[in-house]
């Protein structure tokens, strides 16, 4: 049984994934490799080459007590989810949540893993880091690893005994204790691609009483976004909706940083209890209760229509309108829950926009759902319904399919 467990996310950019895998073999002390390590490695629906290049990679290691395990995915499911995924398969009690397009310099690991085994208090531990934002940065690009572990054996030198506790580190590179995702669970589906999904995680880790510790003596070169830049949606259009979302779910009107503390995010943190009922997001489902199959078809389904719905990229309004006119007999629930969405100005746009198109005041077969269900009880209520709508290029209604495909309801293509 491995005692270390790490997850590196790779979307295409199979260099790159290539080169995370190897350096990170290659930094890791016999100490550590001798109490067991498995390399857990989520292909997030790649169209390069990498699920070769990373069989590859396990035919010819050479260090027998690494365990390097390749997790492939039909299709991009986004960030929280891929990392969700790689949580369900770690079996360690220290488990590191990494990118692909991270260098790992000798050393690297030595002190976080020192921070969190000495300090029961410390639930997260993380590096500096060559791109990052806020204390974490320090803004230094090399050209080669024999610079980068120069650099690196310096600079834990310098600061090796210097601890910092802020608020959120980024979700490049966390070193997590396996009591800790016990307790909080994993990241949230809701935050689709990726962006403010770290921030959620990290708000949830410090509500459950742990302190997330930025640590001096490691240091792990990180190139940054590299995956995000081979999607063509808009960066900055991710970020913006999922920190609408973000603020929404934790009821923030604002977001003042000083020095790694977000303040009114530690305002929060002092005045709200962790709530497991509320607060936990399981990374895997399990229990499935599968009832009779629902592949054929009938009238007066019951179908279960969610989006990301503030996503300018999603083609649900195109949906919409083709359901609508399709399935005249049947009843589309509109889920759009207020914790994440201003569930208001969605069916104004609703009405406004597609069902005008089509006479709203005519269609009788939309429901619209407001209900904020909890994370726990997704399955429970997928399970009402007869069938979900599968909709392209959006990330939060994917993951919904994927579990409505598990419990064997009808996908609406």
């Amino acid at each position: 049984m491995p005692y270390y467990s790490f997850i590196i996310l790779c979307y295409n950019n199979n260099e790159l994934t290539k080169q995370a895998i190897e350096t990170l073999i290659n930094s890791l002390e016999d100490t550590y490799i001798d109490q067991g390590i498995e390399i857990i490695v989520v292909d997030n629906g790649s169209v390069d080459s990498t699920e070769e290049v990373v069989k590859n990679i396990i035919l010819s290691n050479i260090k027998e007590k690494i365990e390097i395990v390749y997790v492939g995915l039909m299709e991009n499911m986004g960030y929280p989810v891929g990392i969700n995924i790689g949580l369900s398969h770690c079996r360690g009690e220290i488990i590191g949540v990494l990118n692909n397009d991270l260098i790992f310099p000798n050393n690297w690991f030595n002190g976080l893993v020192e921070v969190l085994e000495t300090d029961e208090t410390i639930g997260v531990a993380a590096p500096y880091l060559s791109y990052a934002y806020g204390i974490q940065r320090t803004d230094v690009r090399f050209n080669s690893i024999d610079e980068i572990n120069a650099f690196s054996k310096e600079f834990i030198s310098k600061n090796k005994g210097k601890i910092t506790y802020i608020t959120r580190v980024i979700g490049a590179c966390m070193i997590i204790k396996r009591q800790v995702l016990e307790e909080v669970g994993g990241n949230d589906f809701f935050f689709g691609i990726g962006h403010f999904d770290d921030d959620d995680w990290c708000l949830r880790i410090r509500i459950a009483g742990y302190k997330i510790a930025v640590v001096g003596s490691s240091f792990v070169y990180h190139m940054g976004s590299k995956t995000f830049k081979t999607v063509k949606e808009n960066i900055n259009h991710f970020v913006s909706i999922n920190r609408s979302k973000f603020y929404r779910k934790w009821k923030l009107t604002k977001d003042k940083n000083i020095d790694g503390m977000y303040i009114d995010r530690e305002e929060y943190i002092k005045k709200n209890p962790y709530v497991r009922d509320r607060d936990y997001i399981p990374s895997k489902y399990t229990k499935y209760q599968i009832g009779e199959d629902t592949a054929l078809d009938k009238k007066d389904n019951k179908i279960l229509f969610t989006a990301d719905w503030e996503n300018g990229y999603s083609k649900w309004k195109e949906k919409l309108e083709e359901i609508i006119i399709n399935h005249e007999d049947d009843r589309i629930h509109l889920w759009i829950p207020s914790n994440y969405f201003n569930y208001y100005n969605v069916v104004n746009s609703i009405k406004m926009n597609s069902l005008r198109k089509l006479d709203y005041n005519n269609i009788k077969n939309i429901i619209y759902v407001e209900e904020n269900i909890k994370h726990m009880d997704i399955l429970e209520f997928i399970n009402k319904f007869d069938g979900v709508i599968k909709i392209e290029e959006d990330f939060v209604n994917k993951y919904i399919v994927y579990l409505a495909d598990k419990l064997r309801k009808k996908i609406y293509l």
